[in-house]
């Protein structure tokens, strides 16, 4: 991983919206330098991921949330992390072209406006 990558925690649930955020990271990762990171693990209280959560620098990192519940966020938050950015996927009831598209545009929105 280089200095440059960007940390990237995601919603992990199976919600169209959550798919709508795996579809797009997709396309981001071919495009820009990222590590895709989910808070799952730490949230069920596994060390080993627990550790992999603190030790991501909170100024290359972004969540980004697929629905209200914001698992990502409280995660981090949990753990003593505040990201430097949230990026909130709209919610959609349909996995479509044009909500991937748009929720691709704001990740790398807030990825350039994080100078990646």
């Amino acid at each position: 991983m280089s200095v440059a990558t960007i940390n990237i925690l995601i919603c992990a649930g199976f919600s169209p919206s959550a798919r709508v955020v795996r579809q797009a990271l997709r396309r981001v990762s071919e495009k820009k330098d990222i590590r895709v990171h989910t808070p799952c693990p730490a949230g069920a209280g596994l060390n080993k991921y627990i550790e992999e959560l603190r030790s991501l620098d909170p100024n290359r990192t972004i969540v980004v949330e697929g629905c209200d519940g914001c698992c990502g966020t409280q995660t981090l938050m949990m753990h003593g992390l505040i990201p430097m950015k949230t990026v909130i996927i709209d919610k959609t009831a349909v996995v479509d072209e044009r909500s991937v598209s748009a929720a691709e545009n704001k990740i790398l929105a807030s990825l350039q406006e994080m100078g990646a």
